[in-house]
Order: C-alpha cells, then sequence, then structure tokens
C-alpha cells in the first residue's frame, strides 16, 4: 500500500560525518546522476531546531509524519537525507526496460534534495530498482534485485554542492528499515548487499568513505561479517558483527559516528562498536551508491528499502530515540 502526503520523505536516515567502504569493489565510485531536484517548497521546513543537534522538545507532538507517529522527523536539526518508499508522490517510475516499471527517480524530501536516481534508457535497462507493494508490514517499499547476469539495481545520490553529504571529521548517523537475502557463497558481487556506500580508494588499497555492507567476506583487514559499518577498510575504522542477518526478515539498522566513536545498532539495539580514528569521509565527487557499487556490478543487494534517513552533525539522544521509535512503529521491525 502507498501513501501519499504533501512531505513525502524516505527512511533512510544518515546522520553525517563519517565515512569508509570494505575493500572489496576495486574504488570504482559509480559518479552521480542528474540534479534533478524536487519541485520547490515540497521538503520540509526548518523550524529552528537547538544547537546541540535535537530538537527542543524531543520532537513535535503534532502527528507530522502523516502516519499518526508523534516524532517530527522533519524537524530534526541536521536532516539532509529522507526517503520514504510507501509514500508515491517521492517516486518516479518509467520504463526504460522495454515496459516494466522500474524507478528512475527517488525523491529526498529534505530541502537539500539529495534524491536517489536510476539511469534512465538505454543504460538504466536491468539497473533501476521497483517498487514493491506490500513489502514491509502492509507498506510499499524499494526492491532492489541483484540480477543473474553482470548488473543489478542501484540508485546514486550525486554529490551535493551544499555539502550537505560531505561529513568531513564530524558526526553523522544513517537509519534504514530494510531486508536481504544475499547469499555469501555467491562471492563478493552476489553474496555482499549495499546498504549505503560514498567511498573512494585512498592510498593503494584501503577504501576511506562511509559504507555499510550486509554478509562482507573476511579480507587481510576485517573478519566475516553479518554486518559491516566502516569509515575506511583498515584496522579500528570498522564495527561489524557475526551475527547474519540476510534471513529476509524486515529489521531497523542504525549506525553512527560520535567523535571517534562508531557504533552498529539493530531494531534499536547496540550490536557493535570500536574507537577509530576519526578519519576526514567526505570524499568529495563520490555519490552515494543504494543497492549496487561501482557500476551495478558489484556488491548488489537482494532485498528491499522501505525508509532511510541522514543526519550531518551530532544527533542528540532523544532525537535517535526519536527516531528509531518511529521507524519501529511505522514498519513494525523488532
Amino acid at each position: 500500500m502507498i501513501r501519499t502526503k504533501s512531505l513525502a520523505l524516505v527512511t533512510l536516515l544518515v546522520a553525517c560525518g563519517g565515512s569508509g567502504g570494505v575493500d572489496i569493489d576495486g574504488g570504482n565510485d559509480g559518479g552521480g546522476g542528474n540534479d534533478g531536484s524536487v519541485p520547490d517548497g515540497s521538503g520540509p521546513g526548518n523550524d529552528g531546531g537547538t544547537t546541540d543537534g535535537g530538537s527542543t522538545d524531543g520532537g513535535s507532538t503534532d502527528g507530522g509524519n502523516g502516519d499518526g507517529s508523534t516524532f517530527n522527523v522533519a524537524n530534526v536539526n541536521g536532516l539532509v537525507l529522507w526517503l520514504e518508499g510507501d509514500v508515491s508522490t517521492s517516486i518516479t517510475q518509467s520504463s526504460p526496460d522495454a515496459g516494466t516499471q522500474s524507478i528512475t527517480v527517488w525523491a529526498d524530501q529534505t530541502s537539500h534534495h539529495n534524491d536517489a536516481k536510476g539511469l534512465t534508457a538505454p543504460q538504466g535497462l536491468g539497473r533501476n530498482p521497483t517498487v514493491k507493494t506490500n513489502a514491509i508490514h502492509g507498506l510499499d517499499a524499494v526492491h532492489f534485485n541483484q540480477g543473474t547476469g553482470n548488473v543489478g539495481n542501484m540508485l546514486t545520490i550525486a554529490d551535493n554542492a551544499d555539502d550537505s553529504l560531505q561529513w568531513g571529521t564530524g558526526d553523522f548517523y544513517v537509519a534504514i528499515v530494510g531486508d536481504f537475502d544475499n547469499d555469501p557463497t555467491k562471492g563478493a558481487n552476489l553474496g555482499v548487499g549495499n546498504f549505503f556506500s560514498k567511498a573512494a580508494v585512498g592510498g593503494t588499497s584501503s577504501i576511506t568513505g562511509v559504507s555499510f555492507y550486509g554478509n562482507v567476506p573476511a579480507t587481510n583487514t576485517n573478519p566475516t561479517a553479518g554486518l559491516y559499518f566502516q569509515t575506511q577498510s583498515t584496522v579500528n575504522n570498522f564495527a561489524s558483527t557475526a551475527t547474519a542477518y540476510n534471513d529476509g526478515a524486515d529489521h531497523l539498522f542504525a549506525f553512527r559516528r560520535q567523535g571517534v566513536k562508531l557504533d552498529l545498532y539493530v531494531d534499536g539495539t547496540s550490536v557493535a562498536s570500536t574507537t577509530s580514528t576519526g578519519i576526514d569521509v567526505s570524499t568529495p565527487g563520490s555519490g552515494v551508491r543504494i543497492g549496487a557499487d561501482g557500476d551495478a556490478t558489484l556488491v548488489r543487494l537482494d532485498g528491499d528499502i522501505g525508509e532511510v534517513i541522514a543526519v550531518k552533525g551530532t544527533l542528540a539522544g532523544s532525537d535517535q530515540s526519536g527516531i528509531e521509535g518511529y521507524l519501529k512503529a511505522k514498519w513494525a521491525t523488532p
């Protein structure tokens, strides 16, 4: 079921300030996309939150999300990305696949217009995700098919001139509602699922930038991981879990950097943390890739994403609780 409302927001939460990427994609940054901004006034307004990274009252109580929840994500200070897969007005579909409707624009509803874009014909053939009805708790979501050939589905958010996706050495937070079924026995390209990656090659082998993958195989810098969040593919700059979540079940995944600490959460519970070196993760010129990496040939996600939210800067504890409470209630995750 698709909801419609004036503020169409995506459930990928990103509190910006960190980066990384496991060294499995050869450093191809996938490029950017068109600017495709949503119409003026379509994004949420800024109501002047406090300077500590959170709202003064822990969120509004006017049900501003349009789904009956009392916490208003639009009021979070530092919000730079909000994608909602269940809001039809935020998604543009076309038929680059010879009649099959697929997503060409997943519109960001913040004032930054960090839209996630697919490809148009002929490049879009087989590479754009689709809308999956009743995917998560009766709500529609964006479905990423890893494909059986050389390419899977991918959306790209071009690097924005306002630097909203440049997080430097500062704090950031990202939350994603989704699921995945990647089989780790299929190797790096099909076994690993990319939920979020904004990374670039640094030096001769390490990859710098924010990345969040499922099912990462063992390398010379990290063990086999069920979930893997990194700011660089070097020792101490990643947090990972031994537990695999590639069971198709719906979860709320979140990751953040605060100071030099990296934290990884599943369904509101901390599952891994580490003290990093606090490197600069800005990677100017590298877009954010969702669903795959490189040119849609690498680390291809087999699953669904319902919502994405990103925050640049320090996120107040009350706002993290508010965001995650809102997402868990809406999508009925554990």
